[in-house]
This record gives structure tokens, sequence and C-alpha cells, in this order.
């Protein structure tokens, strides 16, 4: 049966409350989604990608992290949420932009490759949109096009995509919201 955790956290600074998703995702490997609000739309220049015009509204990042340490679900998603790092991935560039802001993290506990099949599946059950084509899917050969993908509003996303997740995942599915 799949157990759900849903956690709250207030911020303007993530890392004060760093060590309550250390203490629910630590050791952890999985799948995740971060849910992203662009505040205005912008010119945004991502590393080789160039610079892309993104409209604004929200953004759904779904990444993996199968691996221990800096890359298992703590270590990637603290990664992500940090404000001082250096830009290596498409996604750093992005929330280096003074325009955007994390608005919450969804994580399910799984040892399998599921990162293609849930943002396939988050394309198709919210209608999400591709707005800039190899973003975070270098490495993909399932033909996502896109592992960012655009809706119009974040308002109850998060809660809807951890439904889904549970629709293709048998694990712990984890939400941690910021307000």
């Amino acid at each position: 049966m799949m157990e759900m955790t849903i956690q709250h956290l207030k911020r303007p600074v993530w890392e004060e409350h760093e060590s309550s998703l250390v203490s629910v995702l630590s050791k952890k490997r999985g799948v995740y989604t971060l849910v992203i609000l662009l505040a205005a739309h912008k010119d945004i220049s991502i590393g080789r990608l160039g610079t892309h015009q993104l409209p604004e509204g929200c953004y759904l990042y779904t990444g993996s992290a199968l691996g221990k340490g800096a890359f298992s679900l703590e270590g990637r998603i603290s990664r992500h949420l940090r404000t001082t790092k250096k830009k290596k991935w498409h996604i750093d560039y992005l929330l280096a932009d003074d325009e955007t802001e994390v608005r919450a993290v969804i994580a399910a506990e799984t040892t399998r490759e599921m990162e293609c099949l849930v943002n396939q599946h988050l394309k198709r059950m919210l209608k999400a949109k591709i707005v800039m084509r190899g973003f975070g899917s270098s490495d993909c050969r399932k033909g996502c096009g896109s592992h960012l993908l655009y809706l119009n509003s974040c308002n109850d996303v998060a809660d809807k995509i951890a439904e889904l997740y549970a629709e293709k995942i048998q694990g712990n599915v984890h939400v941690i919201t910021f307000h």
C-alpha cells in the first residue's frame, strides 16, 4: 500500500528546513518533480540550449535520483533548492533566475527508472506543454522531448501530481510544499 507524506514548509530560506527533507528522504532513491513558478515572462539563457523565451506560469521539472549521496533523492532535491551552486544542469540555469520559485517537490521512492514514464504521464494527464525542447532530457531515449513541462497555473498542482504518481509508482510518495 502506498504511503503519502505531506510537509508544508515556509520558505524564504530553504537551508533552515533542509533537515526536514533529510529526515524524510535520507538515503532514498527515486523520481521527483519540482513545481516551479515563473512570476514573469522572461528570456532565460539555459547553457548550451541557448536563450529561450519562457511565459510566466507553472513549470514542472521531472528528474531521477537513483544513486547514493549527492545522487539520492535527498542529494538531488537539496541541490536544486540551494541558491548557491555551480550551474551544471539545465535546471540550475532556470532556478538561478530571480523570477523563479520552487513551490513544491513531489518525490516517490523507487529503484526503477521512472523519470520518462512519470514525465509523459504528467504531460498527458495535466495537458502540459513543452516550451523548451531538450531541457533536462539530453540522455532521454523515450521520446519525451523535454523534462520541463509548462502549465498556466500552479494552483493545486502538487496534489494532482501526487495522485498521478500514485497511479504509476508503487512506493512512498512525498509532497513538500513551500508557502
